[in-house]
């Protein structure tokens, strides 16, 4: 009868910790997938489109090559040039953050030509937005939270440089370019349509305006003008865009 009674209870106890582990394994996906965060969606602009005299075409053949390290594409630009209307040259135009998130990193590579860079992202998703080209307010800091429509600096010169990415650790080598990106996409794809609506004019319609399709410029391929991953920018007007 006791060795009835202790196999119940052993039988108990195990059922018991079979209940907290299935328990256990279901607080853990859920914490899991409240831990994965979607990619940033700008919810606010982050310039005065007004101010904007063109934008280059995601997989254009303007400045370099800008392609992700899984070399699935090639002699392309998978960034935006975003250029201010002559007016504006020199002028400092702001620059505001595009949605409520944080600042991932801050940095300045002036012996490149590069005055000020800031990467702004949401907590929980590997993509990140890179701000180019402009001077990043003093008071920023790395870790720092910022809400949509929050200044963050102003442009530099005449323009900046917008990159929609998964940044990696390590840079890769190709074609001249030193790609420090895993993944690319064009920012324009990744806003509200209350925001691309500020876009919207007499050259563009809808987001695929802005946007070169790998099939595109695979059929199309750019052309280098030296051997460090300089495209031919010169022979390739259609890449612009201009704002009217």
């Amino acid at each position: 009868m006791n060795e009835r009674n202790s196999s119940r209870k052993y039988l108990w106890l195990l059922l018991f910790i079979i209940l907290i582990c299935i328990v256990g394994a279901g607080i853990a996906v859920t914490f899991f997938k409240k831990e994965k965060t979607e990619p940033p969606v700008l919810t606010a602009n982050f310039i005065d489109a007004s101010k904007i005299e063109k934008i280059s075409k995601f997989r254009s053949c303007q400045g370099h090559t800008v392609v992700p390290q899984n070399e699935s594409e090639s002699k392309r630009n998978m960034k935006h040039y975003l250029v201010v209307l002559p007016e504006y040259t020199g002028k400092q135009v702001e620059v505001y953050a595009p949605f409520n998130g944080i600042v991932n990193s801050i940095g300045a590579r002036p012996e490149q030509g590069l005055e000020g860079e800031i990467w702004l992202g949401v907590r929980g998703s590997e993509w990140a937005v890179s701000f180019q080209h402009l001077y990043v307010l003093d008071t920023l800091t790395e870790g720092q939270k910022i809400k949509a429509g929050d200044l963050i600096g102003h442009i530099a010169n005449k323009g900046i440089d917008l990159v929609y990415a998964v940044g990696s650790r390590e840079v890769k080598m190709i074609d001249g370019y030193a790609s420090p990106y895993s993944a690319i996409d064009s920012i324009f794809s990744h806003m509200t349509d209350q925001v691309f609506n500020e876009y919207v004019g007499e050259h563009v319609k809808t987001r695929d305006d802005l946007i070169w399709t790998k099939a595109y410029r695979d059929q199309n391929p750019c052309e280098y003008r030296n051997t460090e991953g300089g495209l031919n920018d010169i022979a390739h007007p259609e890449d612009w865009v201009v704002m009217e």
